[in-house]
């Protein structure tokens, strides 16, 4: 799949729209449940990852870091980075 941005418009009460377009390609239909992630990049900014609501968290997890070591040395360094 094909990357694509869209400018969006954050309204007064904080909300943001869903492109027609990004919908289609989530499948995504009034009462679908996603997930947004507040995911921090290598440049010390912020984004935002929506996804369709996995039914098993732990696969998708695994399917996300396949080939890119262990599982359990992602959350491990995960786990290091939380506060006290």
């Amino acid at each position: 799949m094909s990357e694509i941005a869209r400018e969006v418009t954050v309204s007064t009460n904080r909300q943001v729209g869903l492109p027609s377009d990004f919908a289609r390609r989530l499948a995504a239909k009034p009462g679908t449940k996603l997930l947004e992630v507040l995911v921090r990049l290598p440049d010390g900014n912020s984004a935002v990852l929506l996804m369709r609501r996995p039914k098993r968290y732990a696969r998708a997890l695994a399917a996300a870091l396949r080939g890119k070591g262990s599982a359990r040395a992602f959350v491990a360094a995960l786990r290091r980075e939380w506060p006290e």
